[in-house]
């Protein structure tokens, strides 16, 4: 039988692991999320209502209509009517995890139990000791942590070897065997002595709930504060997710993770009331970790700590996560302030002003924009094609061709803002404004600088202008007057100045002021570039809003009715849109 076969059990954990049952059987079936659950109709019989059933928490399905149920292996085989040799190679290929039947492995796996069954009976001792010890005791509380915490995590101390050896021997262990669990570690002498002695534990768990390690810290004046087991038989950082066995519940209430980097942080956030946090045992995120979480939660939350180790690893993890994005599944970050860890935020803060963070947190798609846009040094040509480089590594990074397209479409985009935007004018006041209308009209005050004292712009940019409306009715006033006055054949305006002057006085008076600390110190060349810059700022708001009104008008009109001049116009004006987007300074 299968559960009777070790190397099958651990192949299959394996799976388990990586797998969401979901996905696999949604190759076949019809499969939509309820609850908990996904439900389809059965493909072993026919059937009208839906009593297909499977979980990816306990990686089972089951059908209340005829009763077939079990694991990936059974459906599989029962589905496509293989042996079972030619299942476990099935699932082997899809999963991209290996599988040699190896009836040696059995011995592996009994080794794995008695090392499980030490483990789960030195952290029995460490429990009981850190109540008996009094400033082991006080320190984890001045930390923090409330005694629920304690209880949940089963937080430990371990004591001298000699005391950790006298208890396991009491319990069946021989020394031999007891060595091998990395409890010991051997010195330079060829002495044993205990791995996590006066030190406070952290018992970790696997996927399956056995303990196979721990983390330690000292609570002396030793240089290392924290350490972990040893990666052995039983303990794979890369398999586990600290804290997702004493906050599971939680994590399935609310569908909702929160990853940190070490245990103090889930431990603290669980005393402060957030309780479905995990870490990672480091500042790495492997495929397993990742995919488990998001059998949980479609978006789970990074939150690492605020120095700049942390933020590099947050950046890692982003870029690493690409080639397993599929649609509906990602990452978002939440950034905490400078030098500061959840553990540390949270000794000041309370439970709501960490979710004020997590109101905040940064989507993936964005996180990785500005570690493109942040390399970037400066608006030449060269910089701007590296953008494009930087782009196409990172969907090519992407194995799914429906969030490749849509990265790509999403980074090229933030690309065009970016160059507008580094282009654009800024818009503030030479002196601190008194109300709104200066910083608001200053695009079209400058546009009345330029035509008002520099008169070959009305000649060079005729066309331009005269596509121009100013949103100021005033200055919208002043603009038409300029352009009836403008004698097409001699190129000249008559007495603008005076004539203006005596209309608005202080208006001038700005826009003179304005000629001074915009205009008045640049050359011939700069002065045009200028001037392009504003009429595309003035330009563009125009354009988007009669685009709006085209794509409403479509969308209105059957499409029988829709005209080809109606589409005309729409192509003509996204391609001045995406012209002035992305014209640079030249």
């Amino acid at each position: 039988m299968i559960k009777n076969n070790n190397s099958v059990n651990q192949f299959l954990n394996e799976v388990n692991n990586k797998v969401r049952l979901s996905d696999f059987i949604g190759q076949f079936v019809n499969l939509v999320e309820r609850g908990n659950s996904f439900v389809g109709n059965c493909p072993f019989h026919n059937e009208k209502t839906p009593s297909f059933n499977v979980n990816n928490e306990k990686s089972l399905f089951h059908c209340f209509g005829c009763k077939a149920g079990g694991n990936i292996i059974n459906f599989i085989s029962k589905y496509k009517n293989l042996q079972f040799l030619e299942s476990l190679i099935y699932i082997s290929q899809y999963s991209g995890i290996p599988y040699v039947y190896d009836q040696r492995k059995n011995k592996s796996n009994s080794e794995v139990k008695l090392l499980t069954n030490i483990l789960y009976k030195s952290n029995n001792l460490f429990k009981e000791l850190l109540k008996k010890n009094p400033f082991a005791y006080k320190y984890i509380k001045a930390r923090g942590i409330i005694d629920e915490a304690l209880e949940t995590f089963n937080i430990g101390f371990a004591p001298d070897h000699n005391d950790l050896l006298k208890y396991l021997e009491l319990e069946g262990f021989g020394f031999d065997k007891i060595k091998k669990t990395d409890l010991l570690i051997k010195n330079n002498n060829g002495e044993y002595f205990g791995r996590f002695s006066k030190r406070i534990t952290f018992p970790i768990h696997n996927f399956s709930n056995d303990i196979v390690g721990f983390g330690a810290r000292t609570i002396q004046n030793s240089k290392i504060k924290y350490i972990n087991s040893q990666e052995s038989l039983v303990f794979k950082k890369s398999q586990l997710l600290y804290g997702l066995k004493e906050n599971l519940e939680n994590i399935r209430s609310e569908k909702e993770i929160f990853l940190v980097e070490g245990y103090m942080d889930v431990i603290k956030m669980y005393s402060s009331g957030i309780k479905n946090a995990v870490s990672t045992l480091g500042t790495t995120l492997s495929e397993t970790q990742l995919k488990k979480m998001w059998n949980y939660s479609d978006i789970p939350y990074v939150c690492f700590d605020g120095d700049d180790a942390g933020q590099n690893a947050t950046k890692k993890i982003a870029e690493k996560v690409l080639k397993f994005l599929v649609p509906g599944k990602s990452l978002r970050f939440i950034l905490i302030p400078e030098n500061l860890d959840p553990d540390s935020f949270l000794r000041n803060k309370k439970k709501d002003d960490f979710l004020a963070l997590k109101n905040k947190a940064k989507d993936l798609s964005i996180i990785i924009w500005e570690a493109i846009v942040n390399s970037v040094k400066n608006n030449t040509p060269e910089s701007i094609a590296l953008i494009d480089n930087k782009i196409n590594d990172i969907v090519k990074k992407i194995d799914d061709v429906n969030v490749s397209k849509e990265y790509f479409r999403f980074l090229k985009s933030q690309k065009e803002s970016f160059i507008w935007n580094s282009n654009r004018i800024k818009t503030i006041s030479i002196r601190k404004p008194n109300s709104n209308e200066i910083i608001e009209n200053i695009n079209e005050k400058l546009f009345l600088v330029m035509i008002i004292f520099y008169k070959n712009y009305l000649t060079d940019y005729h066309e331009e202008i005269f596509q121009i409306k100013l949103s100021n009715e005033t200055l919208e006033v002043i603009k038409t007057e300029i352009l009836k006055n403008y004698n097409a054949e001699s190129k000249y305006i008559h007495e603008e100045e005076n004539k203006y002057k005596s209309l608005t006085p202080n208006l001038l008076s700005e826009i003179k002021e304005l000629k001074k600390t915009h205009a008045a110190s640049l050359n011939e060349e700069e002065k045009k570039v200028f001037f392009k810059q504003i009429l595309n700022n003035l330009r563009l708001p125009n354009l988007l809003e009669e685009r709006k009104i085209i794509e409403k008008q479509i969308i209105e009109s059957s499409e029988k009715l829709i005209s080809e001049n109606l589409l005309n116009k729409y192509n003509k004006v996204s391609s001045e849109i995406k012209n002035i987007q992305n014209k640079r300074l030249e």
